[in-house]
């Protein structure tokens, strides 16, 4: 299809290696150099030899990726953003006050926060490309929704039979003359056999669609309920209309920090995103949310009580954070148990409790390191049979093991994979 092409567009590296026909969407294709570096792949680096258009490389203003910075600060995306990610925001940035002024673009995240609670764990995936999760709508009739203009032309029974209307577009109409040519066999056939047979298959066609309403309900995307499907999910749905400067990127943070400046993001398909949804840590004790998922203990209070929430942002920037009413969230099973005493000793193994408690460095004992004592002039290399091989010491009880010294007979493949149940006889 002809869809309207953005003037100028900056691509991400997630842009290149999804091998998106980046020249339909895109008039002018920028990016900065730091994405080229980041493409290591032979297959992406063919496409990008053999680009259909130019790829014009830019730096953005080093005062505008301070600002971007700061911004991601702001909105809580900053941990999860590389370099080049910094970069590709200060471009779009850049090219949006050069085309439509200093105005377009907002520096302050907006503080609008809304809440909602839904049956579903937010863990569970949302809006998966390919997966339609209905959120049950109550439509009149048999649960779908009335037709729209555009598929009125497509006769009712192709819904139902033609498997091929599943992956490609609707067959035009049969022409006037060969439906004529059809009404006029049928006057040839007796009109008690027709309408015994027609009686037969709506039976059947309705004893079908019992069925079919039994096993799965709403579960697939027909024809019918395309459209709905796309408002649902409310992804890539607009194609880009007066818009003259779009990034192009699969990342949520980037995605996110794009939308609350104002800026408009394209899916790899050239088509407008209006909405981007990633996941937060948010405490159930001191109610204070973190976007570095690789917490384990909440940077504010200290407890290790933070869940994931799913977080959308619209277009507007406005965040919507989305929270669940399953009680297995929650749920407080399997939190009181005994806690074992403090051990202490170079080789003690205490259960991790608060973020910034001392472990030990679990390094090799004294008399480990002295059987593999590299310097020694005597010394056998760990890979001959007449190795030294410690087995008494404390270290060599725990299995630890210093790679640097060479202790021990070392196995060549790390990744191997070691049998944990042999079956003996």
């Amino acid at each position: 299809e002809d869809m309207a092409r953005v003037e100028h567009v900056v691509a991400d590296a997630g842009a290149f290696l999804s091998a998106a026909p980046l020249q339909d969407v895109a008039q002018n294709l920028y990016t900065v150099p730091e994405v080229l570096a980041e493409i290591r792949d032979r297959p992406t680096r063919r496409r990008l030899a053999a680009l259909p258009c130019p790829l014009l490389l830019r730096r953005p203003r080093p005062e505008l990726l301070r600002l971007v910075t700061d911004f991601s600060k702001k909105t809580g995306d900053y941990p999860s953003l590389s370099a080049a990610d910094l970069q590709v925001l200060a471009l779009t940035c850049q090219l949006q006050t050069e085309t439509d002024g200093p105005t377009g673009v907002r520096w302050e995240p907006p503080d609008k926060v809304q809440l909602s609670s839904t049956p579903r764990h937010p863990e569970a995936p949302l809006h998966l490309a390919g997966f339609h999760l209905p959120s049950k709508h109550k439509h009149p009739g048999r649960g779908q929704c009335p037709p729209s203009p555009e598929r009125s032309t497509v006769p009712s029974e192709s819904d139902e039979f033609s498997s091929f209307l599943y992956w490609r577009a609707p067959l035009p109409s049969i022409e006037e003359e060969l439906q004529e040519l059809l009404r006029a066999q049928d006057v040839s056939i007796s009109t008690e056999s027709t309408n015994e047979h027609q009686n037969s298959e709506d039976e059947a066609s309705a004893e079908e669609e019992e069925d079919e309403e039994e096993s799965d309900d709403e579960g697939w995307i027909t024809p019918s309920n395309l459209k709905q499907v796309q408002q649902d999910s409310g992804h890539c749905d607009t194609a880009p209309v007066a818009v003259r400067v779009g990034c192009v990127t699969t990342d949520f943070a980037m995605q996110n920090v794009l939308l609350q400046m104002g800026l408009h993001v394209l899916a790899v398909n050239g088509m407008l995103i209006r909405q981007a949804r990633s996941y937060i840590l948010r405490c159930h004790g001191c109610f204070k949310t973190t976007s570095d998922m690789t917490k384990v203990f909440c940077p504010h209070c200290g407890n290790k009580t933070l869940k994931k929430v799913a977080v959308s942002v619209s277009d507007d920037g406005s965040l919507h954070m989305h929270f669940s009413r399953n009680p297995k969230v929650l749920n407080p099973r399997g939190l009181r148990y005994p806690l074992p005493a403090p051990k202490g000793g170079k080789h003690a193994n205490n259960p991790h409790l608060v973020e910034d408690q001392p472990f030990p460095q679990q390094r090799l004992s004294r008399k480990a390191r002295q059987k593999t004592n590299v310097f020694d002039p005597d010394y056998v290399a760990g890979i001959s049979p007449f190795v030294e091989n410690d087995i008494y010491s404390r270290a060599a009880n725990l299995r630890i093991r210093d790679a640097a010294l060479g202790a021990g007979r070392r196995r060549l493949n790390p990744n191997a994979v070691t049998k944990k149940f042999v079956k003996r006889r």
